[in-house]
């Protein structure tokens, strides 16, 4: 096995540094050319940004920079890991665009250098196109305010992403896996979507085809001095939908395997743990885990598959009910715990580190333990929690409500809080519609408690729910506030107490 297997990250060693160096989608790499010729020029194209739209390991980061390095131009570089609210984007794009590139600034170099400014992963930035006052943006930007004026979440971060491609002298380049992510899921989507579109060029990537996969496969290959069997690259790229940049992490894996020489039974040895297919069977993957001998092969089939950690946390937990008995759930039920906190860690410091243990933490619990029936394959189902509450009727009001009073954006709401609200509240799970405790903690109104509970007002025992929340109502003596919302009070209390001691997850906490 080569030194280099073992401390490099091929996928960064072997990425292109010349569009010539680019595989596959050679029609949107030609009008790529063009734009990029109209900004080499001195004339500034009608559309002063590119929307490359793709799934993940296709290209469109690696063209971005290989564009720059190409070209000799400088770039700025935000990605989903930073903070990407609209004064954060102005502070760092919006206003470089505006000027001489950095290189040229800073060499004396010609006025055709220039700065690609790349906004990584656009349909992450949570919430809709409303703007920002400019007067907060400004006390933001000012040394003297800064402290004073924040700005929550991505708040704004889609309006600045208009002005900056109306306003840029600078080519700016937005990648994108889903674009309906960007444009949002209310009626207002194709709006969003045009007001885009007249200012970027919309490039669609897709998936390579298997000549290109042999051409990388060949030329790593080549880089790293190994040999493999040309039955074993053909297995490799059959079982690939076209990722690029799993291809070569799969090649490392494998040589890890096979040492100088790649076999078949290396690319074997390497599938049954680490399957990779863009739409793999959750199902699958889940029993693939439960029956693992390990927690290292659980943990490899999570993390290579390409799924959400939340989303595959959310599965462990609905289906290890019936895949294991009640002392072995008591028993995994502490991993199961710091595997949700690493997740949470994301919103207060983006740390990767949390989307691994994450993963990690729930494979291990659920190979720890034995199933209650080993030799049967466990019966799994689509956690009805996630399934259930996608209705208008229940999500309007509540989503907008708990947006509002917490400064998150509506779909950051949707997607995170509420899933585990309706888990919360679900009847199969617990949940009492007589329990108005956390309704009212969380200020919510007694139509949302309904909505909560995915009861339609129209229901004949909604009547009878309304009147009792109204009655549990704390009237303005703050000692009559019912004894629930004061335990939840004491615990929210100590939570912040614990997270202001420490927001980073650790090994050590495990």
């Amino acid at each position: 096995m080569s030194e280099a297997a073992t401390i490099e990250d091929w996928t960064e060693k072997y990425r292109p540094t010349r569009m010539s160096q680019m595989e596959g989608n050679e029609s949107q790499l030609r009008m790529i050319t063009q734009w990029l010729d109209r900004w080499s020029s001195g004339k500034i194209p009608d559309k002063r940004g590119l929307l490359l739209v793709g799934p993940p390991g296709v290209g469109k980061t690696t063209l971005a920079k290989a564009v720059a390095k190409e070209r000799g131009w400088s770039i700025i570089e935000l990605n989903a890991s930073e903070e990407r609210n609209a004064a954060a984007i102005r502070r760092a794009a919006t206003r470089g665009s505006q000027h001489i590139s950095l290189s040229a600034f800073s060499t004396g170099g010609e006025v055709g250098e220039k700065t690609v400014v790349l906004l990584d992963e656009v349909d992450h930035l949570s919430g809709g196109f409303s703007q920002i006052s400019e007067d907060k943006i400004d006390k933001i930007l000012s040394p003297e305010e800064e402290e004073k004026a924040t700005i929550k979440g991505d708040s704004g971060g889609k309006a600045e992403l208009l002005n900056l491609l109306k306003i840029t002298e600078q080519p700016v380049i937005l990648t994108c896996n889903d674009a309906m992510r960007m444009w949002g899921s209310g009626r207002q989507w194709r709006r969003n979507r045009d007001r885009v579109m007249r200012l970027a060029e919309n490039i669609q990537f897709k998936r390579v085809g298997k000549v290109h996969m042999r051409r990388i496969a060949h030329r790593v290959l080549d880089g790293e001095k190994l040999s493999m069997d040309p039955e074993a690259v053909e297995a490799l790229i059959e079982n690939n939908p076209g990722d690029l940049r799993a291809l070569v992490r799969d090649l490392q894996a494998a040589s890890a395997i096979g040492g100088e020489h790649i076999a078949l039974e290396d690319v074997r040895a390497l599938a049954e743990v680490a399957e990779r297919d863009s739409q793999i069977d959750v199902f699958r993957a889940l029993r693939e885990v439960y029956a693992a001998n390990n927690g290292y092969t659980a943990n490899r089939l999570l993390m290579n598959s390409d799924k959400d950690p939340d989303e595959m946390l959310a599965w462990f937990v609905w289906n290890n009910q019936s895949v294991f008995s009640t002392k072995e759930l008591a028993e995994i039920s502490k991993a199961m715990v710091l595997a949700d906190r690493a997740l949470a860690t994301k919103f207060t410091n983006r740390a990767y580190r949390s989307w691994y243990w994450g993963s990690s933490l729930s494979s291990q619990a659920a190979v720890s333990a034995k199933s209650e029936d080993s030799a049967s394959k466990p019966f799994l189902t689509y956690p009805n929690f996630l399934r259930r509450g996608g209705e208008a009727w229940r999500t309007s009001g509540v989503v907008a409500s708990l947006a509002e009073q917490s400064g998150a954006s509506k779909a950051a709401v949707r997607e995170d809080l509420w899933p585990n609200l309706l888990a919360v509240h679900d009847e199969s799970l617990g949940g009492n519609p007589e329990d108005f405790s956390l309704a009212m903690n969380l200020g919510l109104s007694g139509e949302d408690h309904l909505s909560l509970h995915g009861i339609p007002k129209s229901r004949r025992d909604a009547k009878k729910i309304l009147a009792g929340f109204d009655e549990s109502l704390p009237s303005d003596d703050w000692e009559e506030i019912p004894e629930p919302v004061q335990q939840i009070e004491e615990t929210k209390s100590q939570t912040k107490k614990e997270s202001d001691e420490s927001t980073q997850f650790s090994l050590d906490s495990f």
